[in-house]
């Protein structure tokens, strides 16, 4: 019964364990592809970089919720030597579900301005 007991307590951290990394892989992939979005809908002809990081910020918080949202910041910048945009999202680490609460996760988006 005992060995039942730490068997069990053991395979339940383990799986929270796991559960809580793909959580964070999922936050961390969402983050960046919002990123991406908004810098693609910054470059836009009709569009300014602010717009992309309004873009981002409603991506984020449509799929991640307005907790993650807050940290979205834009700068014009040159990518491989043609001007373009960077919009950059910095937000607290989500350790226990989606509450960001531990350091700091920081991901990118560039894109290139045609035209």
């Amino acid at each position: 019964m005992a060995e039942f007991v730490m068997v069990t307590a053991l395979l339940t951290a383990v799986f929270v364990s796991v559960l809580q990394l793909a959580l964070v892989l999922h936050v961390r992939n969402t983050l960046i592809d919002a990123a991406a979005a908004g810098a693609r809908h910054g470059t836009l002809a009709d569009r300014s970089p602010a717009e992309g990081a309004e873009r981002t910020r409603e991506i984020i918080a449509s799929s991640l919720g307005p907790a993650l949202a807050d940290g979205v910041s834009f700068e014009s910048t040159a990518v491989g030597g043609s001007p373009g945009v960077r919009v950059t999202v910095r937000t607290g680490f989500p350790l226990v579900g989606l509450l960001p609460v531990a350091g700091e996760l920081t991901v990118h988006g560039e894109a290139v301005r045609y035209g």
